[in-house]
């Protein structure tokens, strides 16, 4: 009897022990992750911003009547990972938001899903320009290429060679 719960604890945590392993080894897509977003960054066009270093981050930082806390964003490491700011351009109303839908990694290239949202023809809404943006932290590694998709008609490509 002794035996026969010796061998089932051990089968368990043999199993255990191997979804440990296979879950440490996904993908290092799996380490994107939003930051933050915010209905004014104040950065005029839609485009995407590759941030690698703290010096890089400052005039990002700098817009005036941003209304997002900087608290998160000052605490990457730049040794491990990079910034990607993500950005819709100006808007007349509120009721637009960008924010992370989906990663994908093929090859050197990293593209990012993005989800707009918009507010509906018929919604009441604040006549405000807006500038709504989200910042997206991914690993520091070799992407020779990063995709934007969802925010304009065509992808937002950015070349990191």
């Amino acid at each position: 009897m002794k035996f026969k719960r010796l061998a089932a604890c051990c089968a368990v945590t043999m199993a255990f022990s191997l979804a440990a392993c296979s879950s440490v080894a996904v993908d290092s897509v799996a380490e994107v992750r939003q930051i933050t977003h915010s209905a004014y960054c104040g950065l005029r066009g839609p485009g995407v911003a590759y941030v690698a270093s703290a010096e890089d981050l400052e005039p990002l930082l700098g817009v005036s009547g941003q209304n997002f806390s900087t608290k998160m964003i000052r605490e990457v490491d730049f040794a491990s990972e990079h910034l990607v700011f993500v950005t819709l351009g100006q808007k007349p109303t509120a009721g637009f938001s960008v924010a992370l839908d989906n990663v994908r990694f093929a090859g050197e290239t990293l593209t990012l899903e993005m989800f707009v949202r918009k507010p509906e023809p018929d919604m009441i809404v604040a006549q405000v320009i807006t500038s709504p943006c989200a910042i997206v932290a991914v690993p520091a590694t070799k992407w020779q290429r990063l995709e934007i998709v969802g925010v304009t008609d065509k992808p937002l490509v950015r070349d990191l060679r």
